[in-house]
């Protein structure tokens, strides 16, 4: 029976053996982790004056993409994880598929909420509700979890004009999980990964996960598609802000401040509206694209299998990048030294070591530490 599973291509790609996997999704989620590191690092290492335009611009295009990115992978894996029932769509198959994700979600809910008081921005809770969420709708169609996916992105909007004249909550205020309140604002609202609107990245992923990876007209197709969404959205904010075509909406006879409605057609994570979305779906379908391009060729895939196995143990790194690297930098790190080239050479050797560390663990185990712990509680 354990043989029968390990082969099942139905298994969660983010535990199962190499052989049940599309080991560009894992390449692509190391990716999304070095992003990660750049914008976590760089909350604790600032620029410097000196620093020039190009590089602190560079670390900026990290901001919220990376994490995007991340969820969006997730998505995918459970697409993933759900396959079976889609093939079979037997009743006991749907209700383990569900127990699963709902499982997994509890697990990573409760990890999540625990880490807070170590790293205030964490995302794992809000990955445990975005999984149990999903153990609600993988059932439903790709052309519906697109539908609501758009709902959900839209749904931010609605969340960013209506709840502070309504019940005086406002979204800029600081992410609390002090009391149920609080922490119900935070999960769907104010957080730093709300549910509205990122659940609309691991929708997405739920229905891209369902297309034929292994071909290379998807990859293409996704390439394409990430362009063109970029695209999209840099002209919907060009329109609007640039060509000031938001002025022909008379806002203030609504109660509403121009530069209020103004960050709704914005393109960085605080607020993350629509366009934000629209960009960070661009770059994980261009990721993901390129990922799976290089990881095409057996060649190329032996050439870059440490990165697969880092991906593989994205779960344990996103824990020790906070509890090793954010620490240490803190410890560590002289404040008259900061700059933006010792974020790069700081992310740059930590991702190194955690691609080494993964290659050795490999050699001697399936999966990393956390991802064996979390398995042995859920299956």
């Amino acid at each position: 029976m354990s043989g029968a599973r390990a082969s099942d291509p139905s298994l969660s790609e983010i535990t199962a053996p190499a052989a049940a996997r599309l080991e560009g999704i894992d390449f692509a989620r190391a990716i999304a982790f070095l992003g990660m590191m750049m914008v976590n690092f760089h909350i604790y290492i600032h620029n410097a004056d000196s620093d020039p335009a190009w590089a602190t611009q560079l670390a900026s295009l990290f901001s919220g993409r990376a994490a995007a990115t991340f969820v969006f992978i997730a998505g995918i894996g459970t697409a993933l994880l759900t396959a079976r029932w889609r093939r079979t769509r037997d009743a006991a198959d749907r209700k383990l598929a569900r127990m699963s994700l709902l499982k997994r979600g509890i697990f990573l809910f409760i990890v999540g909420v625990s880490f807070r008081a170590q790293w205030p921005y964490d995302i794992l809770h809000f990955y445990g509700v975005y999984l149990a969420l999903a153990a609600l709708v993988f059932t439903l169609n790709v052309r519906w979890l697109v539908v609501l996916a758009m709902l959900t992105a839209l749904g931010f909007v609605v969340l960013y004009l209506g709840l502070p004249p309504l019940l005086d909550v406002d979204y800029w205020e600081n992410p609390r999980f002090n009391n149920p309140g609080a922490a119900i604002r935070d999960i769907f609202f104010t957080g730093h990964h709300p549910v509205f609107p990122w659940f609309a990245y691991f929708l997405t992923g739920m229905a891209v996960g369902r297309i034929d990876l292994h071909k290379a007209s998807n990859h293409w197709k996704l390439l394409i598609g990430g362009v063109g969404l970029i695209a999209l959205a840099k002209a919907i904010k060009f329109a609007a802000l640039d060509l000031n075509f938001i002025k022909a909406v008379p806002v203030e006879e609504y109660g509403y401040a121009l530069p209020y409605i103004a960050d709704l057609f914005g393109s960085s994570a605080y607020p993350p509206t629509p366009i934000y979305v629209m960009f960070g779906l661009g770059v994980g379908f261009i990721v993901l694209s390129l990922s799976l391009m290089i990881c095409a060729s057996e060649t190329r895939r032996k050439f870059v299998k440490p990165v697969i196995y880092a991906g593989q143990m994205a779960l344990t790194l996103y824990l020790g990048h906070v509890f090793i690297g954010v620490t240490g930098i803190e410890w560590f790190l002289p404040r008259e030294s900061e700059s933006i080239f010792w974020l790069y050479a700081i992310v740059i050797a930590f991702f190194i070591a955690s691609v080494i560390f993964a290659t050795i663990w490999r050699r001697y185990h399936k999966r990393g530490p956390v991802e064996w712990a979390m398995r042995r509680l859920v299956d």
